[in-house]
């Protein structure tokens, strides 16, 4: 083991005080670590007068720990490291020192905060010192905080809890990586009267909330840019850049969000607007970037609103402008609602609301022209300078990357200038100018720009100049291309989002069914040595276009008289791929097809949206084709109004008749089948009752057992969610019938999954065993995994319920790894929360506190409101058992406020078990102060609530 040394920075030479004081305590220790935030900054700042200053802090932090018999180990610099041999003691000396601290009245341009860890664990002395894994644990766990903050790990936690005086409390943090320790610690806060209680995230290894990607490419320059941006995001909510294409708003905008992460305690967000095509969809895909949960019946902007409600986040919204209508309603609605929520966006023009703070975004800073005596070393050196100029950086920068034996020397520097003064400092032009240092010398870039920006110094005087620098850089590079190359280039534009080598060369060839992939793939090669395409390789390899250069090439393909074509090609494609998933979805190959649809989801939409204008039967197979896709990745309202849309399609197109085709009935039965499955999972069940009736007699009249098995499915789905329970049991045994003379394993598995849950809610626990031995062997058959998480999630749940918990523990932990697998957190979240309910049941109450305080976290963050109440009524169920009695029935308040809002009903063993706690809680207290705490939980809000159960 390691002798202790202090992690943090040391300012001055250790020392310990000489003064007599408590003896070394031994065996179980409870640490205390502390340092002032930002000492560095301090001491810089005020010279002299830091070391008076730091004296009084020692003295303060000495005076705390004196009552409190606090054996003071050694100081470096600004830090303490004390040793305890009561958790109490050290709780009340550093709630004491934080205290006085923030009293002590520090001179205006001396803030003083210090930061503070508490760890309790065994240790060694040695020399002196202590030393053991714990002492760096403790340290580490000071580190992670910021200046007046007191972290307590788990174990002084659990330590200290109950024993707490009643100025003082704990609050739950969450785990989170410590550094130099692989796994997690769960954290808490100090909380009480004197100590501040609000704070930014920890500082924990990996543990930033964002869906930002790293970036490829190195940020070059923009420091005047990046220091203005953080002072504009420190004061608006509201903050636009604007700028034409090419001036580089989205890597500002995205280098912006990346130094602040952290500074929100939500993280943030990026939606990408790019490739949405409708500003119907700007709120969904916002919804969906942000992981937020549909809710049937309610519009989905409700939905967001409620989910950032309570949030501080930074939403970053990109490329606004050919939906700029849409985003400002967005943004007018989330900024009024959500008091927390900054918004950072980038458009062409400026949104136009209230609160705008507008940043037109600059070239970057170009050089003076280089003079000949500059080009000589023997001279003043100036070329050398030039290097810090931001266009001369970034193109050496990307020059270098494209050929690493490129460097700027007297001999080229007069030609970079030049390069990076005609192109005005824009910096996409830039970049697609040094990426040609792999064909042409620095000399011959410069003068090609010369042949062809004649425009910048010689007319159109009215148009802005970057516009008319940016349109000849595209020009320049269009006519560089030979014919074969500038044919790909503007056909790759029909992509929405991408494409694979695959999709490229079918879609995109010369002739329709000559596909030839290795010329296709060459020409890629040689239009990303251009950087007119950027290759993605993070996953399997894709192929895209930067938008303004989409754009360029989109109007390339009007003018050539190709859209039509191209995107009837593009809608054969991926309508095959669709049909092939759709099969494959249900099989054992479901997870790798469900990550090719995630890759080219936004071209499977633009496809579906040509396909509604140009080949109406074509709209109605893909959207059926979709089905499979969108129920697994809940893609909500977004399907059902597809559907809505190709089912009033289809019976126009095809108005059903005695004389219809059996192939005409056969494809509107599935489309109203589809219809009325999506309206049961997140719509209007009634109304999709009447679309699935039908789907079932055009069916039965077409006598296809396919499109049977999905009418009667539909039927079935649609009963439940709208209580129409006569005739039920006869549409599931003709289901089953069909779908065992068929082979169908996953409709099987699922409806006989579905019989086993309807068991254990009738109380017959052998019917459901039953059943799920059928859905076990069908799952099996079918080899799809959703199918066997999903009996493997019911039959951990019925083993939870029936009292088998190794049984309950197996397969929901097989659950929950295959969930994880697929990519479907709701799905393993719903499963972590019946392992929870499982772990109560068999009396490991303190196991299954520590897995509900996580499934609260993650349905608050999913915005489920109903699961909410559930986790809460569970919590509860562990109150009683703790005789809590007054929490248990806030709780049960709470609950009960949340169920009544959003109409979400208890299944009937969650009632039985909740009547019985219920008169457990009526005998413990009277019917006064049971309807004083109950009716406290329910005027919590959500929110509140949760931060209720999550407190103590």
């Amino acid at each position: 083991m390691q002798r202790y040394h202090h992690p943090m920075p040391a300012k001055s030479a250790r020392g310990r005080p000489a003064r007599a004081g408590p003896e070394p305590p031994t065996g179980t220790v409870a640490f205390l670590f502390t340092d002032i935030e930002g000492s560095t900054g301090l001491a810089r700042s005020l010279g002299d007068a830091y070391e008076p200053l730091l004296e009084r802090h020692r003295s303060i932090v000495r005076d705390a720990l004196r009552p409190h018999a606090g054996f003071e180990v050694g100081t470096e610099g600004d830090s303490f490291f004390v040793a305890f041999g009561s958790p109490l003691h050290a709780v009340g000396a550093a709630a004491y020192a934080q205290r006085a601290l923030t009293a002590a009245g520090w001179p205006a341009n001396a803030d003083v905060r210090v930061r503070m860890g508490l760890h309790l664990g065994e240790a060694k002395r040695r020399g002196g010192d202590y030393v053991g894994l714990e002492v760096h644990r403790a340290a580490r766990i000071a580190a992670a905080g910021h200046g007046g903050q007191v972290l307590l790990s788990a174990a002084m936690a659990a330590v200290v809890g109950d024993r707490l005086p009643a100025e003082l409390g704990l609050r739950d943090l969450g785990e989170y990586r410590l550094k130099d320790f692989d796994t997690p610690a769960h954290l808490y806060q100090l909380v009480g009267s004197g100590l501040r209680a609000e704070f930014p995230v920890l500082r924990s290894v990996g543990r930033e909330l964002t869906n930002l990607r790293p970036e490829l490419t190195s940020f070059v320059g923009r420091e005047p840019e990046l220091a203005e941006l953080a002072k504009l995001m420190d004061a608006h909510r509201l903050v636009t850049l604007i700028g034409v294409g090419g001036t580089g708003k989205t890597r500002l905008m995205r280098q912006v969000a990346t130094n602040l992460l952290g500074r929100r305690d939500d993280g943030a967000w990026l939606v990408e607007l790019a490739a949405v095509a409708s500003p119907d969809l700007v709120t969904r895909e916002a919804a969906r970037m942000l992981g937020v949960p549909d809710e049937p019946g309610r519009p989905v902007l409700d939905t967001l609103v409620d989910f950032l409600r309570s949030k501080s986040l930074l939403l970053l919204l990109d490329n606004c402008e050919h939906v700029i209508g849409a985003a400002a309603d967005l943004v007018v609605t989330l900024l009024a609602s959500c008091p927390a929520l900054v918004v950072l966006a980038t458009s062409r023009e400026a949104l136009g609301v209230d609160g705008e703070r507008v940043f037109q975004v600059p070239s970057l800073t170009v050089p003076r022209p280089i003079g000949a005596d500059d080009e000589h070393e023997e001279g003043a050196g100036a070329w050398q300078d030039l290097a810090a100029v931001d266009a001369v950086r970034l193109f050496v920068d990307r020059a270098s990357a494209a050929q690493s034996s490129f460097s700027l020397t007297p001999s080229n520097a007069a030609a970079v200038v030049e390069i990076c003064r005609r192109l005005d400092g824009i910096p996409l032009a830039i970049e697609l100018a040094a990426a040609r240092i792999t064909h042409l010398s620095p000399e011959e870039i410069a003068q090609g720009l010369g042949d062809r920006f004649r425009l910048l110094t010689g007319g159109r005087r009215g148009a802005v100049p970057r516009q008319q620098t940016l349109q000849a850089l595209i020009d320049w590079s269009w006519d560089l291309l030979a014919e074969p190359e500038r044919s790909l280039l503007r056909r790759l534009s029909v992509f929405a989002g991408g494409c694979a080598l695959e999709a490229a060369a079918v879609i995109t060839a010369v002739e329709e069914g000559d596909v030839d992939r290795g010329t296709t793939l060459d020409g890629l090669g040689r239009l990303i040595d251009r950087s007119l395409v950027v290759v993605d390789q993070s996953g399997p390899t894709r192929y895209r276009m930067l938008e303004t250069i989409r754009q360029y090439a989109g109007e390339r393909l009007a003018s050539a008289g190709e859209v039509q074509a191209m995107r009837t090609r593009h809608l054969a494609f991926f309508l095959d791929v669709a049909l092939q998933a759709e099969a494959a979805l249900r099989g054992p190959e479901m997870v790798p097809w469900l990550r090719r649809l995630d890759a080219d989801v936004d071209n499977l939409r633009a496809a579906l949206e040509w396909s509604f204008e140009a080949d109406p039967d074509a709209a109605l197979r893909l959207t059926v084709a979709m089905m499979g896709y969108w129920r697994s990745r809940s893609y909500g309202f977004e399907a059902v109004e597809r559907f809505g849309q190709a089912a009033k399609l289809a019976l126009r197109l095809h108005p059903v008749s005695p004389s219809s085709a059996r192939d005409e009935m056969i494809l509107v039965s599935r489309v109203l089948a589809a219809a009325g499955y999506a309206s049961a999972l997140w719509a209007d069940a009634r109304g999709g009752h009447a679309w699935a009736e039908q789907a079932v007699a055009l069916a039965r009249r077409a006598e296809d057992g396919e499109a049977l098995t999905e009418a009667l499915g539909a039927l079935g789905m649609t009963s439940v969610f709208s209580g129409r329970r006569e005739g039920l049991r006869d549409v599931l045994g003709e289901l089953i019938e069909l779908a065992e003379s068929r082979g169908d394993w996953w409709t099987l598995t699922m409806i006989q999954t579905s019989a086993a849950y309807s068991a254990v809610g009738d109380g017959d626990i052998a019917a459901a065993d039953a059943w799920l031995r059928k859905a076990t062997e069908a799952a099996d058959r079918s080899g799809n995994p959703f199918a066997i998480a999903f009996v493997a999630g019911v039959r951990g749940e019925v083993s939870g319920i029936s009292g088998q918990m190794v049984e309950a523990r197996e397969s929901l932990g097989r659950a929950i790894a295959a969930w994880e697998e697929m990519g479907d957190r709701r799905f393993a979240l719903v499963a972590r929360s019946d392992l929870a309910h499982a772990l109560r049941r068999g009396g490991a109450n303190e196991e299954a506190d520590a897995l509900y305080r996580q499934t609260l976290h993650g349905w608050q963050h999913a915005g489920n409101r109903g699961a909410i109440a559930n986790q809460l009524e569970s919590l509860s169920f562990l109150a009683i058992t703790k005789g809590d009695h007054s929490r248990a029935a806030r709780l049960f308040g709470a609950a009960e406020a949340i169920r009544e809002l959003t109409g979400s009903a208890m299944v009937a063993h969650e009632r039985a078990e909740y009547e019985v706690a219920l008169g457990k809680l009526r005998q413990s207290l009277d019917k006064p102060a049971l309807d004083a705490a109950w009716a406290a939980g329910g005027r919590l809000t959500t929110d509140e609530a949760v931060d209720f159960a999550l407190a103590t």
